[in-house]
């Protein structure tokens, strides 16, 4: 058990942490709603709801850390299920949406958001007093990198078929 300093400590990570998470998947859950091509729907919602669960693990966390002081769910790749682009991101796909500039604007803003999410999660690691906690923040952060090197890849196949498109070569 952490003693209170440290506890505070890793409280307040945890619901800026839970914060972060929320806006993600409020973003996702928008670009679903309103994206009209059923594999860009299926990729925010896939999205939306890796951000649900990230959310939902760190609130049981959150509320055990506070009457407790420990982690209630460790966490592992069986509490939290990462998200697998490759059957949404087809050539089909990228043909559909090409210059879709609100899929591009959405997965844009989704990288800027993963890399915000990257850089707490990996501070929160580095100046956290707790070895499980800094352990919990370094698993949160390689997962959202995750999340960005899918959405990284997406943003420059997309970015290349607009190109493509307006009758650029390639360099």
């Amino acid at each position: 058990m952490m003693d209170q300093a440290t506890r505070r400590i890793v409280l307040e990570a945890v619901k800026s942490a839970i914060i972060t998470e929320l806006r993600g998947e409020e973003i996702y859950q928008a670009a679903f709603e309103r994206a009209t091509d059923p594999a860009a729907k299926q990729m925010f919602e896939s999205l939306a709801v890796d951000e649900r669960q990230h959310k939902a693990f760190l609130e049981q966390n959150f509320k055990s850390l506070l009457e407790t002081g420990t982690w209630a769910v460790p966490v592992s790749v069986e509490a939290l299920t990462p998200l697998d682009s490759t059957e949404v991101i087809t050539p089909d796909f990228l043909n559909r949406v090409k210059g879709g500039a609100f899929e591009m604007a959405v997965i844009a803003a989704g990288c800027e958001l993963e890399r915000s999410a990257i850089e707490f999660y990996s501070k929160a690691a580095k100046d956290c007093p707790d070895e499980e906690s800094s352990k919990v923040f370094t698993f949160l952060a390689n997962w959202e990198e995750d999340h960005l090197k899918a959405l990284t890849e997406l943003e420059e196949r997309m970015r290349d078929q607009y190109f493509s498109d307006q009758g650029f070569a390639p360099f």
